[in-house]
């Protein structure tokens, strides 16, 4: 199992998805799903891992599954319940406009200069940012 056959599988998976990515992973699970010298090279370098959570799954009396799905199924995923992207209030989301401005040099909102409304926001938008999920 050579590297080079390996960086050849996944170039060629690349142009198979004309550069995209996440399609290209699913081309190669599929073509690894067939293909034993291109599973072992990919697998190679996380061996390790691999062989410790499924040692330490099992020491805590957990199972490992065995079951592979058929060639050329891909991998299934479990469906994860969507809740939706998060929402700001109107009122913060008016805040926060206003803070921005119009365009035309509007004054903002509140007359408070210790920024503390204007960190609020900011942490009220930062916390909607980080509760997405990137895919």
């Amino acid at each position: 199992m050579s590297d080079t056959y390996v960086t050849l599988k996944i170039r060629e998976a690349l142009k198979a998805a004309q550069g995209s990515r996440s399609q290209a992973q699913r081309v190669l699970i599929a073509w690894a799903l067939d293909d034993e010298q291109l599973l072992r090279g990919l697998c190679k370098p996380f061996l390790k891992a691999i062989a410790g959570s499924a040692v330490d799954r099992v020491a805590r009396g957990g199972s490992i599954t065995t079951a592979t799905p058929a060639p050329g199924q891909g991998v299934a995923r479990a469906a994860r319940p969507n809740a939706g992207p998060k929402k700001l209030s109107p009122q913060m989301l008016d805040a926060i406009i206003s803070r921005m401005g119009t365009g035309g040099g509007g004054a903002p909102a509140s007359p408070r200069d210790d920024g503390q409304e204007q960190a609020d926001n900011l942490k009220a938008l930062a916390a909607a940012f980080t509760q997405r999920k990137k895919p």
